[in-house]
């Protein structure tokens, strides 16, 4: 975290005015100033940052159960494979078991 990141939280935990603390860190706009303590807060673990449609949908899908079909198949996601875990279509990967998991492992150049 840097020095700044720290000042501005003990600033604000003191109670010291919002012109001050601009001033203080040369900062020109209450909006910048309000984004630079959010970010500070995220940075210090004091609060979690808020999470886009698209990181929320991908945090489900990364929970998601999945269930062999009757034929004896999974089927995986293209945001699963190809966001998540940075597959490309066409890349061809191994199978393996270990313990109670199943490795997925991409081979060494198989697009």
């Amino acid at each position: 975290m840097k020095e700044e990141e720290k000042k501005i939280i003990d600033m604000v935990k003191k109670g010291v005015s919002g012109k001050e603390i601009m001033d203080e860190l040369g900062v020109k706009s209450k909006a910048t100033l309000k984004k630079m303590y959010y970010d500070a807060l995220i940075k210090a673990g004091k609060i979690k940052d808020i999470r886009t449609a698209r990181e929320a949908k991908k945090e489900t899908q990364r929970k998601k159960t999945f269930r062999i079909s009757k034929r004896g198949t999974i089927s995986l996601s293209k945001l699963l494979l190809i966001d998540d875990f940075a597959f490309k279509e066409g890349d061809t990967f191994t199978v393996s078991k270990r313990k109670d998991s199943i490795i997925l492992r991409k081979e060494e150049g198989g697009s």
